[in-house]
């Protein structure tokens, strides 16, 4: 019964870090009014570690082992879903379709291979819109172009996650995932 109640508490610490992390992350205008208050922004995170590590000590007091295993798999888990958030997956689909075109078509010029990927993802827009789209850019401005205007991020107001998201970008247009 320990070992059951010791397994949901710490779930239920992780299932918080991760609930607010995925709050967080969000773009400044779609973040609930209550997630700026001091208390919430530093409190949810430091109840979930309290809660997570009861968790932990009650699967210790049964079994070291146990406990161990807990941990591991709470981290790996925690690692996963943090690495592979639904910007992350976006970019990733993006990426995917992008190199298909590439590859069925070797001789294809870059901005018509990005103007391809472009017209996939957007396939209600005319192509006069679609060509101002990908003017000018890298495959890797158009990834982080596509990403925070649909996800509605603003590069001054959520500066840290526009800089995340570059990032992302910057190492996935390289071909790393």
């Amino acid at each position: 019964m320990l070992v059951f109640l010791g397994i949901m508490t710490t779930a239920g610490g992780l299932f918080l870090f991760l609930w607010y992390r995925t709050i967080a992350g969000l773009p400044a205008r779609q973040r609930p009014p209550f997630l700026q208050p001091g208390i919430f922004k530093w409190g949810v995170p430091a109840v979930s570690l309290l809660v997570f590590a009861s968790g932990v000590i009650l699967m210790a007091s049964v079994s070291l082992a146990l406990a161990a295993v807990a941990a591991g798999v709470a981290g790996f888990l925690a690692y996963l879903i943090i690495r592979f958030d639904r910007y992350s997956a976006n970019m990733r689909l993006i990426h995917d379709h992008y190199c298909r075109v590439r590859r069925a078509n070797p001789d294809m010029e870059e901005l018509e291979v990005l103007f391809q990927t472009a017209a996939w993802r957007y396939p209600e827009w005319s192509h006069d819109r679609l060509v101002e789209l990908v003017a000018g850019k890298s495959f890797e401005d158009l990834l982080l172009l596509m990403i925070i205007n649909e996800n509605s991020v603003n590069p001054l107001s959520d500066w840290d996650l526009y800089r995340t998201l570059k990032k992302k970008a910057s190492s996935i247009a390289l071909g790393g995932r």
